[in-house]
């Protein structure tokens, strides 16, 4: 799970930004000024800002450089202010990328994947630990679109299995409907044939296998839908 605030004095933007960002499986705080942010920092730790320049009060220039120097936070700003001198000043205050308004949302979902994963891999990987029962869990890694198995092996999924996943995952061990698994899927709840739901979970099982050897818990449940039977953390 990826943790953001978007700091964004307009309210509409910052509103359909932060719909966007929590319908793909982000945790979403917003802010409309630096003031505001620095009242949200102590109760929610954010792995990346989506950051406005024209704020009230202090500027994201500012805001940026002011916090790059104590913080790993992944800061992307987003703003109008799309000249040359603009681009380098906000680089060099501390952004890890700069996007100019207007903005495809699927753009600045693949900038925060993107930056995330690389945040993640500046961090040493902290070795998997046997569970109190004597199993390893599943992981699935919403920053990367991987799952990771119980040996250690990470399989990169694509959009669909990512969704697929996300889904089952949330409750592991809770049989989920295929209707929940079609809206996941963009589907149309009502019109999806639900052979192209087996033809998903078929070939996704067979991924996995092919790539680590390990069987996907995915199980079938007659007259509903699937259940992920297995433990799994979310990270």
């Amino acid at each position: 799970m990826i943790n953001v605030i978007v700091v964004e004095d307009d309210p509409d933007l910052c509103g359909s930004i932060v719909r966007y960002l929590s319908l793909v499986g982000m945790t979403v705080q917003r802010a409309g000024s630096g003031e505001e942010l620095d009242t949200l920092l102590p109760n929610f730790t954010p792995d990346l800002l989506v950051l406005d320049v024209n704020l009230p009060g202090e500027d994201g220039f500012s805001i940026a450089a002011r916090l790059r120097p104590k913080s790993k936070i992944g800061i992307v700003m987003l703003t109008a202010r799309g000249q040359l001198d603009d681009r380098v000043l906000g680089l060099t205050a501390g952004a890890d990328a700069y996007l100019v308004k207007p903005v495809q949302f699927r753009e600045l979902e693949a900038v925060i994947h993107s930056l995330a994963r690389r945040l993640r891999e500046t961090i040493p990987e902290e070795k998997t630990e046997p569970r109190e029962d004597g199993h390893r869990a599943w992981s699935f890694d919403a920053a990367s679109w991987s799952l990771i198995t119980p040996r250690g092996h990470q399989v990169t999924l694509t959009n669909a299995e990512y969704r697929v996943l996300q889904t089952l995952t949330s409750e592991p061990g809770a049989s989920v409907a295929r209707e929940s698994i079609a809206t996941a899927l963009g589907k149309t709840v009502g019109g999806y044939d639900d052979r192209s739901i087996d033809a998903v979970m078929a070939r996704l099982r067979r991924k996995v296998h092919t790539a680590t050897g390990e069987s996907l818990p995915i199980r079938a449940v007659r007259s509903v839908g699937y259940v992920f039977a297995a433990p799994v953390d979310a990270c």
